[in-house]
């Protein structure tokens, strides 16, 4: 993982996917040929019709970890990404609410109220999704967001106050550390509305005993807010349907073309992955 600049400048193709090698591309699967690895075809509508149609998608790491990086958010160009996302042709772009750092890229009163953080203390006063989606929406472009499973792991005062242990290092979870997450998730979800189409949610992982009860949790809290928006649980370097509650697969890869697509469909998950352009996750060159 790495922290980007938040000045984007107009650049040619090549300089351009050099810049953004510390993202990821973003590809959702729409073929119709008979599945090697799914089960039954779900009902159609289904929630992720459009990201099938969609295909591809960009995923963007910006990640300030110190007050220096936290100020630069309010300097996020919204409009050089835009513009650059249109001309790749990505039809969605999910970029991160925050990680292990304990700095948000967006304000959430209920995560202050939680860990008695002033306001733009930890979350940024800037909303820089509402921002996001004001450009992305101009231009056919659909908003994701992406949020951890639990408090970020370098703020052992965030951890503390959700209860949890402390420790730079995954804690287990739990359905009653779930339900106040899924506070902060609400918060957000409730507020954009329909402007995000999707969540995708990392470090859903067995060894913090995540389980199916607190995937429903987290997806409830999505859907009180928009009721068509889509989820997902990142168990891993792996592409499989992981949780009943989610509607496309996390599909985090490091070798994409391994893993190809007989059908678009996952044991009824819509069939998603996730790759980084450059040679490993946060590297800026361009594999």
């Amino acid at each position: 993982m790495s922290e980007h600049s938040p000045m984007i400048q107009h650049i040619p193709r090549r300089a351009f996917l050099k810049s953004a090698a510390g993202g990821a591309l973003a590809l959702g699967c729409g073929s119709a040929v008979p599945s090697l690895v799914s089960g039954a075809q779900p009902a159609a509508p289904h929630p992720a019709d459009w990201l099938k149609d969609a295909r591809l998608g960009a995923f963007m790491h910006f990640l300030p970890n110190n007050p220096a990086a936290f100020a630069k958010v309010k300097d996020f160009d919204v409009e050089a990404l835009a513009t650059q996302l249109e001309w790749m042709g990505a039809k969605y772009f999910v970029i991160t609410l925050g990680q292990n750092s304990g700095w948000f890229n967006a304000p959430n009163a209920a995560y202050d109220r939680i860990t008695g953080y002033k306001h733009g203390e930890r979350c940024a006063p800037r909303d820089l999704p509402l921002d996001l989606h004001r450009v992305l929406q101009a231009k056919g472009i659909r908003l994701m967001l992406y949020l951890p499973c639990q408090t970020p792991n370098g703020d052992t005062r965030a951890q503390k106050a959700f209860g949890l242990p402390q420790g730079r290092k995954d804690q287990p979870i739990d359905v009653a550390f779930a339900k106040q997450w899924a506070e902060v998730i609400h918060e957000w979800s409730a507020r954009y509305g329909e402007k995000v189409s999707g969540w995708w949610f990392d470090g859903a992982y067995k060894h913090v005993r995540f389980n199916e009860d607190i995937a429903r949790i987290y997806a409830d809290a999505v859907k009180r807010g928009n009721p068509k928006a889509i989820v997902t649980f990142n168990p891993g370097i792996m592409l499989k349907r992981y949780t009943q509650a989610e509607d496309y697969t996390a599909g985090e890869l490091n070798d994409p073309l391994e893993v190809v697509p007989a059908s678009r469909w996952v044991n009824g998950s819509q069939w998603h992955a996730l790759t980084p352009l450059g040679r490993s996750w946060g590297a800026r060159n361009v594999r």
